[in-house]
């Protein structure tokens, strides 16, 4: 520990602590998945007809031409009910963290009610902002995106915990993240590491990957709340 700040030991230990010791914050997290699972069983289907699937498995491409329209319709709907249900989840991880760190448990619809529809939405938002920030951040360096990512690595911290609005937790999360580069870019690196290698084991990498992300989220917000 420096400077009365924890260590990145301390933070991960803490981290897993939480999470261990509140497992209803895995619940969420489920959700995404099996709109991932139901969207990539629908998906198979138009691959491959019926009649196939029972004679052994032989692709039809004539008919996934046919149906290649339904395929990006529910692709794209399974998708993006994917991607605001990981956001809702993200925030019931910070906010059950939050309230970990203060000594206090709290159920999911409690944690619901701290964090509301209103900041759900702002939250999608200031992911789509972030995204595409991150994304031009490939066209000023090399590295851009990763320093982009870095910098707005607590905008959601901001906005859940301290109720920030979407320009002042942009600002917040900037001055907290350079102040604390280089403990973030190891975070983010060995995140981004074993959610790839988890990811890679069969049936199950996509599922390890997620909970490598819910693990990272935790451990963000410990270290918001030990830096801000």
């Amino acid at each position: 520990m420096t400077n009365g700040k924890k260590s990145l030991g301390t933070v991960l230990s803490e981290a897993l602590d939480v999470i261990t010791q509140n497992p209803i914050i895995i619940v969420p997290y489920l959700i995404p998945v099996v709109i991932a699972l139901l969207g990539a069983v629908i998906a198979f289907g138009t691959f491959v007809p019926r009649e196939a699937v029972i004679s052994g498995f032989e692709l039809d491409p004539g008919f996934f031409l046919e149906n290649a329209l339904a395929f990006i319709g529910f692709a794209s709907i399974f998708g993006v009910l994917a991607w605001i249900f990981g956001i809702v989840a993200a925030a019931f991880a910070i906010t059950i963290t939050w309230n970990a760190v203060q000594g206090r448990k709290v159920t999911l619809s409690e944690a619901w009610e701290q964090i509301g529809v209103n900041k759900i939405i702002i939250l999608l938002i200031v992911y789509i902002i972030t995204a595409i920030l991150t994304f031009l951040g490939f066209f000023v360096l090399c590295i851009g995106a990763l320093i982009v990512m870095i910098l707005l690595i607590f905008v959601n911290q901001g906005i859940i915990i301290d109720n920030l609005d979407i320009g002042a937790t942009f600002s917040n999360s900037y001055n907290i993240a350079k102040d604390n580069f280089f403990y973030i870019l190891i975070l983010v690196l060995a995140f981004a590491v074993l959610g790839f290698l988890l990811g890679l084991v069969p049936i199950i990498g996509g599922i390890l990957s997620i909970l490598v992300g819910m693990y990272a989220t935790v451990t963000y917000t410990v270290l918001y709340l030990d830096r801000r």
